[in-house]
């Protein structure tokens, strides 16, 4: 008996690292929530500056408005439905999905670079064929393609973004390519994905292609961290209540109204 106890003391060590990696495995894992068409859901993600907000209709129809601190902008609406793996499929009327490898992005939501689609193909190739290397910086993929920012033609913005990695796979970059191939031809440019993931206990909407950074930084965080609930929402969308919804999508006065209304009421 006492070589059990003996030998169960410095087993502890051992199950509690088994309970961690079970419990690890849970944090992140793909929820299994079912959106009702019988009511009006409505979801936040609290993008630092910007709150997003998604309004999935019982008619089928969803729209999208993000607020910033001085104004209230309607960014996208169109069709949505859930699939059998609790996907949210949001068929947009306005922009097109994104193009994912790994942590590599091309944001495709105005729908103009379409055309310059080719062209970012092309660099992505050339850069490959002239660098044999297996890994590189992420500011060097970055660099690969750059498009001048409207408001200032000198200014330059990534075509490519690096989604938390200061390193890029080779392959990851040929991924990219074959992405960009099927997406040319498809007819589903307009087709989002939200992957339902569990955080602690609550599921949160995650763009199917941040979902794997989006887990891993989760996991991380729930390893040594006392991030309460209401935090998931700042990793992807999280069901908020008609009431909240309502108080928080308002339209906010612009501060020229503003200041011209306190202007008259000096004079006044």
């Amino acid at each position: 008996m006492v070589v059990v106890i003996h030998s169960l003391k410095y087993m502890l060590p051992i199950l509690s690292s088994i309970f961690f990696l079970l419990a690890g495995s849970v944090a992140g894992a793909e929820g299994d929530v079912r959106v009702s068409r019988d009511r009006t859901m409505y979801l936040k993600h609290n993008g630092g500056p910007f709150s997003h907000y998604l309004e999935l209709r019982g008619d089928g129809s969803y729209r999208r408005v993000v607020r910033g601190h001085l104004y209230l902008e309607e960014r996208d609406r169109g069709k949505w439905q859930q699939n059998k793996v609790r996907k949210l499929l949001l068929r947009s009327d306005e922009h097109f999905r994104n193009i994912s490898s790994g942590d590599l992005l091309i944001s495709m939501w105005q729908r103009d670079r379409l055309k310059t689609l080719p062209d970012i193909r092309q660099r992505i190739q050339d850069f490959l064929n002239a660098n044999p290397a297996q890994e590189f910086p992420a500011g060097d993929v970055e660099h690969i393609s750059e498009t001048g920012v409207s408001v200032d033609s000198q200014a330059k913005s990534s075509d490519i973004i690096v989604l938390g990695s200061k390193r890029v796979n080779r392959s990851d970059l040929e991924k990219l390519l074959v992405a960009i191939d099927r997406f040319l031809p498809s007819g589903e440019k307009n087709l989002f994905a939200l992957v339902p993931l569990e955080y602690k206990t609550a599921t949160i909407f995650v763009d199917d292609d941040r979902a794997q950074l989006t887990k891993s930084i989760i996991t991380g965080e729930l390893a040594g961290s006392s991030t309460p609930v209401q935090g998931a929402e700042k990793y992807g969308y999280r069901e908020i209540d008609a009431a909240q919804f309502d108080k928080e999508v308002k339209e906010p006065r612009p501060v020229l109204e503003v200041n011209q209304q306190q202007k008259q009421a000096g004079q006044d």
